[in-house]
């Protein structure tokens, strides 16, 4: 579900947004910085992969083969991915035979995902590359820096959104 910004108190009483906006630093932006770093990930995993399996789909076939089978429910939050986009990517990795889906054993009405042979094989032959790629990526960082990007990464993406931060999910 995407979070939706509520309204919130101005940053101040005093700076106007036109103010905010001529003094703002677009390379020290956070949203700025990601996507530059996602541009570089995307880049870097083409290139070091040399495969048509995905990042996202990466995460499927690493969740499936680390947990076994899951329904998608379980899935979706495993990899942090809503169940639409998952749904839509499930799709397209049955039509390819990397994964299955069968009934659930402890569920009649809902399904399992499970990895298929034909998963395990091209997951296999990615994740030597894409240890490289964390490397390389990690590499203008000093050794004794990188687990604490990793942690403070973490710490952000996992945040939990609340009333006080001023975000919200929209209830359905």
């Amino acid at each position: 579900m995407p979070i939706i910004a509520t309204k919130r108190e101005p940053e101040t009483q005093t700076r106007s947004a036109a103010e905010m906006a001529r003094t703002w630093q677009l390379e020290t932006g956070l949203g700025f910085l990601i996507r530059l770093l996602e541009a570089r990930y995307d880049l870097l995993y083409q290139t070091v992969t040399q495969s048509e399996v995905t990042p996202r789909q990466f995460g499927v076939l690493m969740a499936l083969f680390q947990k076994g089978p899951l329904t998608p429910s379980v899935l979706a939050e495993h990899i942090s991915c809503d169940r639409n986009t998952l749904s839509e990517m499930l799709k397209r990795m049955a039509s390819r035979k990397l994964i299955a889906k069968r009934s659930n054993p402890e569920d009649g009405r809902s399904v399992q995902v499970q990895i298929t042979a034909k998963g395990e094989a091209a997951l296999l032959s990615v994740v030597p590359a894409a240890a490289e790629l964390q490397e390389l990526l990690l590499a203008p960082l000093r050794e004794e820096d990188r687990a604490h990007f990793l942690k403070c990464l973490l710490v952000v993406a996992k945040a939990p959104v609340s009333a006080e931060s001023g975000l919200h999910r929209p209830s359905n």
